[in-house]
């Protein structure tokens, strides 16, 4: 069983968000001293020294990444409360000691405009930008922890998807060569000349499920070879006994599809349409729009009118199918399935 192969779509966006809101908010910091300075000194945020306003940058800075990645965590620790709030106590001590170093132009600025004493009620004014870079960090990184989740969650949908993908393929392809192998069984009781070219179209079907349905998408083209083996193979098997028309108008060159999901839908009006039915005909019409690029198939076959005896795993095929193009097609498909007197269609369309 292949391992489901990661997002990395979610993971590019989740990291363009993480880079993003960093940068808004570093915008408003790096604003936020200068700010300070009209405020607490009522003049051009240009006196002063720029080598302090740069280090309290940087220290703004520093406290907003420590919170966000070494205290805010501790929040899910056991006494985590108590741990982030001392934690937040002595980064408050701290940031109050360095801005403290930045800030020793206070009283000499002060005095200079008549403002005695105001290196008290600025350094108590340093709580507002502590909280805010503190409101900050939390905000972000409650958000990015959102994100990572919600980034869980998909990809753990993906996994489940791809898990039930491979249960699914897993089914066919039993299913497959128990049909197949009904076919030969058939031959070989009646002695039939075309046991030998009946072999040679099972070795190229039993190569493409052991190879090419071995992976995610096929070759559209490859795709109705393989259908052409397999109508071939039951041609050989019944004859002039069925009338079978195969028409395939478009051009399938450049699609791709999901491996063995065409062939249940002719495979299951072989099994059911021919075994029992009186001169039973099969039609199967393939068309690619390549202007809207949709692929369409429809299957016909005559059914019999009287009730026809069960069949071990009969409903195994088309199950199997529909929940395959559930998971692999989401909204980019229709089906539609119709039982009229004495004929079975199968209308399918895929936005490929």
């Amino acid at each position: 069983m292949r391992s489901p192969k990661p997002n990395f779509d979610g993971m590019k966006k989740l990291s363009r968000y993480q880079a993003i809101i960093p940068v808004m908010v570093w915008t408003f910091v790096f604003v936020l001293p200068f700010l300070l300075r009209i405020v607490l000194f009522r003049n051009d945020p240009r006196n002063g020294s720029l080598t302090d306003i740069f280090f309290s940058f940087l220290t703004i800075i520093a406290l907003f990444y420590v919170h966000t990645w070494f205290i805010y965590p501790l929040l899910g620790r056991r006494y985590g409360k108590i741990g982030y709030a001392l934690a937040v106590v002595v980064a408050f001590a701290l940031f109050l000691l360095s801005m403290s170093v930045f800030m020793r132009d206070l009283s000499g600025v002060g005095a200079a405009h008549g403002l005695p004493g105001r290196e008290g009620p600025a350094r108590i004014a340093l709580i507002f930008p502590f909280a805010l870079v503190i409101f900050c960090s939390c905000s972000y990184r409650i958000y990015i922890d959102k994100l990572r989740q919600n980034e869980r969650i998909r990809q753990m949908e993906t996994t489940q998807v791809r898990t039930e993908l491979d249960f699914l393929r897993s089914q066919i392809s039993p299913h497959f060569m128990f049909n197949l192998m009904n076919t030969l069984v058939s031959l070989a009781r009646k002695k039939s000349e075309l046991l030998e070219p009946s072999l040679i179209s099972l070795s190229q079907l039993m190569r493409y499920m052991l190879y090419d349905s071995g992976t995610e998408k096929i070759d559209l083209s490859r795709e109705i070879e393989y259908l052409k083996s397999y109508v071939t193979l039951q041609l050989l098997r019944f004859g002039d006994a069925v009338r079978f028309n195969f028409f395939i108008t478009g051009n399938p060159q450049g699609y791709a599809i999901e491996p063995m999901l065409l062939i249940p839908f002719v495979e299951n009006a072989f099994k059911h349409g021919a075994e029992y039915v009186d001169n039973p005909v099969i039609d199967v019409i393939l068309h690619t729009d390549n202007a809207q690029n949709v692929l369409s198939l429809k299957v016909m076959n005559s059914i019999a009118r009287v009730e026809r005896r069960g069949i071990a795993g009969s409903g195994i095929g088309l199950a199997n199918v529909r929940r395959r193009l559930d998971l692999l097609y989401p909204k980019t498909h229709t089906i539609r399935i119709e039982e009229k007197d004495d004929l079975y269609t199968v209308n399918l369309v895929i936005h490929l």
